[in-house]
């Protein structure tokens, strides 16, 4: 009898014990987690693009949480005149650590003057918003002022020449 009373006494001691320093591991499931990432494919952080000229970027939206994220949608916040089209352009669901890839076609004015422009696109869900930056540089092939400078050599090269033929001969 002494043994089951002290049995039953070191049984309640371990169950007051385990449940008063773990209360949430005994009663509770695992708390859920929303997590949304955006993340530049590799190559796309830093790119030159064309004035006018249309370039695609590649992202992949991902869920690194335990529970499904819905309604994703998906818009760019870009200079003035700049064009963004991405498909696709929102995710119904997006379950537990699955990820979609996202094409986005970027486009700058055409009258973008030479310089960095930073894309910022933005994942906005029922559960969450991330954001992601990337850095576009506009680099003109052929510019007025180019043509303008060639012309002036072409002009003096000209000068040259015929100022050489002219007093060459005395």
């Amino acid at each position: 009898m002494r043994i089951l009373r002290k049995s039953i006494w070191l049984l309640s001691l371990v169950v007051v014990l385990v449940s008063s320093l773990s209360p949430c591991s005994l009663l509770y499931a695992q708390e859920e987690k929303v997590d949304l990432s955006l993340r530049m494919l590799s190559g796309y952080y830093y790119k030159e693009v064309a004035p006018g000229e249309s370039t695609t970027l590649f992202i992949e939206v991902r869920n690194n949480g335990n529970t499904a994220i819905t309604d994703i949608n998906l818009t760019a916040d870009t200079p003035e005149d700049w064009l963004v089209k991405i498909v696709p352009g929102s995710i119904t669901k997006l379950g537990a650590g699955s990820s979609q890839t996202v094409d986005i076609s970027v486009t700058p004015g055409k009258n973008s003057s030479n310089g960095e422009y930073t894309v910022t696109l933005i994942a906005d869900a029922t559960e969450t918003k991330t954001v992601v930056s990337t850095t576009l540089r506009v680099k003109s092939d052929s510019s007025f002022w180019l043509w303008i400078g060639i012309g002036m050599a072409a002009l003096v090269a000209v000068g040259f020449v015929i100022i050489f033929r002219r007093f060459g001969k005395q």
